[in-house]
């Protein structure tokens, strides 16, 4: 049986073919955990490597700046903790995403399957993290319970859901980039630490009497925010809701629309 494809059937095979990676999850769930437990082979502890290294940089960052600050430790490491777990989730995600098609070049080409599937991979991979790490807030929940207020806790599902969304157009358009320019994966790991510095992640807005621009402007802020608030007993502020949904209307569009374009010629960029 023989198969024509023209080039005007290419596009919406590329959305198509978005569809059914999600569907495939007996195939990037599998891999995701493949992957960690062949991180951890033979260790000891395993993935409870991920809440160690969280909880060390916490409690070490938490230490020594709520002194430089001058802030009070009952607020200052459970804001730390969150910024800090939800930043690595961030970054962890765009990061990989760089590398997912380049990675799976050996299945790409021998492999039938949904070329999607190789970024949910990482995106599910980080999340397997990240469930990790959250076990250092409910520590310090426990330690340090902020004043919840449940009208304001609930907000986290909505927050989350804008937060994960934002960062999978980001990592995908990553992915793309990056297979097609090597020299993507450089640029963003250097723009990533950058962008860490002027985020409020280990230091707080609070802390400025006149809160600079710069932190309003800065997207990334917005994306911490909209999780943060929530678990600290906080409602986000409305321009953070705004941002956050301006961002994903404009992003999610915009790399689909990458996505179709390249999706024919990244079997032969890997």
């Amino acid at each position: 049986m023989i198969v024509r494809v023209s080039s005007e059937d290419v596009p919406a095979l590329a959305v198509r073919d978005l569809w059914l990676g999600l569907r495939r999850t007996e195939f990037w769930w599998t891999f995701a955990v493949h992957d960690i437990k062949q991180r951890f082979r033979r260790s000891t502890f395993g993935p409870l490597w991920f809440t160690l290294n969280m909880g060390v940089m916490v409690g070490a960052l938490g230490f020594v700046f709520h002194q430089i600050l001058n802030q009070s430790i009952s607020f200052f490491l459970p804001y730390l903790a969150t910024g800090l777990i939800f930043w690595s989730l961030l970054t962890s995600i765009i990061n990989d995403g760089c590398t997912a098609f380049v990675a799976g070049e050996g299945y790409i080409r021998n492999v039938p399957m949904p070329l999607s599937v190789h970024f949910y991979r990482v995106f599910a991979r980080d999340i397997i993290i990240w469930v990790h790490n959250m076990v250092i807030y409910v520590i310090v929940l426990l330690l340090f319970p902020p004043q919840i207020t449940t009208s304001n806790y609930l907000l986290f599902a909505p927050g989350f859901a804008l937060f994960l969304a934002n960062s999978a157009w980001l990592g995908l358009a990553a992915g793309i980039l990056s297979t097609r320019y090597r020299d993507v994966p450089q640029v963003v790991g250097s723009a990533i630490q950058v962008v860490f510095f002027v985020t409020p992640i280990f230091w707080s807005i609070e802390a400025f009497p006149d809160r600079p621009e710069f932190v309003y402007l800065n997207p990334a802020f917005h994306l911490i925010e909209i999780v943060r608030a929530p678990l600290l007993g906080q409602a986000p502020n409305t321009i953070s809701w705004w941002i956050c949904s301006g961002l994903l209307a404009f992003g999610l569009p915009l790399t689909i629309a990458l996505y179709r374009r390249s999706f024919a010629r990244i079997p032969y960029w890997v």
